[in-house]
């Protein structure tokens, strides 16, 4: 009686969308590296080429999911209230520059004094995105602060920084609701192609089971081989993740 090595079990299902596409890459890599038979030219594991081609789309499908940026509706709004925000301080510095050449004494005080609190934010308005929306919010609470309160009064400049924290804290807002559906959009997406590459997946793995018992060769043995290595391999990196977010996970307070 001849040794029959089946293809181990595996909760594909579990891995995040990262250790998925890895997963499906080298499953497919495995597929590619078996060849095929002569004379007709067909898979040595007997899958059918129109199951590996969309295979291959979709696993493309999930490349884009795991690395692409997408871009959200939020994006135009982002740019607009990102110019309010820009063109706010730029006007708040002006203004102070305009006053520390003010012929009135106090007025050319204050700017003086301010501009020397603020300077170091002169060109925030330059800095990326999220930098911007955290050198604004430094900006505020040192324009704020008790002994500087005088100079901002003098300077009328209370309602400008109203409008410019109003500015921030949208951009701040519409920044996390971009980034919060982006994670809902490709999870949806993934959700689709995952549910189909299972499917294919599975064909495939029984598919190449049956041909390396009914017509064992080389390829069909190699095949199953590193498919179980492979499936070893995924599933010690998936309980090695789980430890460590455990391990980071904080105690309970007693």
């Amino acid at each position: 009686m001849k040794t029959i090595v089946k293809i181990k079990e595996f909760g594909i299902t579990r891995l995040n969308n990262a250790e998925y596409t890895n997963f499906s890459t080298r499953v497919l890599t495995l597929v590619e590296q078996a060849g095929t038979l002569e004379p007709d030219g067909g898979s040595a594991l007997g899958i059918e080429a129109e199951v590996q081609e969309e295979y291959e789309t979709l696993l493309g499908t999930m490349n884009d999911i795991v690395a692409q940026s997408r871009i959200s509706d939020r994006t135009a709004e982002l740019a607009d209230v990102d110019k309010q925000r820009d063109d706010l301080v730029v006007y708040l510095f002006n203004s102070i520059r305009n006053k520390k050449s003010s012929p009135v004494a106090a007025e050319k005080s204050a700017a003086t004094s301010l501009y020397n609190v603020l300077k170091s934010y002169v060109g925030c308005y330059r800095s990326p995105s999220q930098q911007e929306t955290v050198q604004i919010c430094g900006l505020l609470t040192d324009a704020r602060k008790a002994e500087n309160a005088p100079n901002v009064e003098t300077l009328a400049l209370t309602n400008i920084l109203t409008e410019l924290e109003t500015a921030n804290e949208e951009y701040a807002s519409l920044t996390e609701q971009r980034t919060e559906e982006r994670a809902a959009s490709r999870l949806d997406e993934s959700k689709t192609v995952r549910l189909r590459m299972d499917e294919l997946y599975d064909y495939i793995a029984t598919v190449a089971f049956v041909q390396s018992v009914a017509h064992p060769t080389d390829a069909t043995a190699t095949f199953v081989t590193n498919l179980n290595a492979l499936i070893d391999e995924m599933n010690a990196l998936y309980n090695q993740r789980i430890a460590q977010a455990k391990r980071k996970k904080p105690e309970p307070e007693v």
